[in-house]
């Protein structure tokens, strides 16, 4: 129980931070991901567990999200559903969508939100 409280789901950077939304799928991976891709960079970075959460986090923020990362739980469909939606309705948002277009690793997503910032 005491990992579950430390897991974070959220990091908040400088007012000039980029913004990436993470549709993750699993609590443990999340924070895997939020903390591998923010370390040492000023990110602000909001994990989801679903995609409607996710969506919802989209539309909160509205033009405010940079990034679009999503991850390797999704399915094709969902991925290209996500991909479209950010298109049309966030067309200056970056998509990263490890082990779709990129394999899916540690270095490789890290590398891939880094370029895109």
């Amino acid at each position: 129980m005491e990992i579950k409280e430390n897991l974070i789901s959220e990091v908040l950077g400088s007012a000039k931070a980029k913004t990436v939304v993470l549709f993750g799928g699993s609590p443990v991976r999340r924070d895997e991901i939020i903390r591998l891709i923010s370390e040492g960079v000023d990110l602000t970075v909001y994990g989801t567990l679903n995609e409607e959460e996710g969506m919802a986090k989209l539309n909160e923020l509205n033009e405010k999200a940079d990034i679009v990362l999503i991850g390797g739980q999704y399915s094709n469909v969902q991925r290209e559903r996500i991909s479209k939606w950010v298109k049309v309705n966030l067309p200056k948002a970056k998509l990263s969508r490890p082990g779709f277009d990129y394999p899916y690793s540690n270095d490789a997503i890290r590398k891939d939100i880094v370029s895109k910032l």
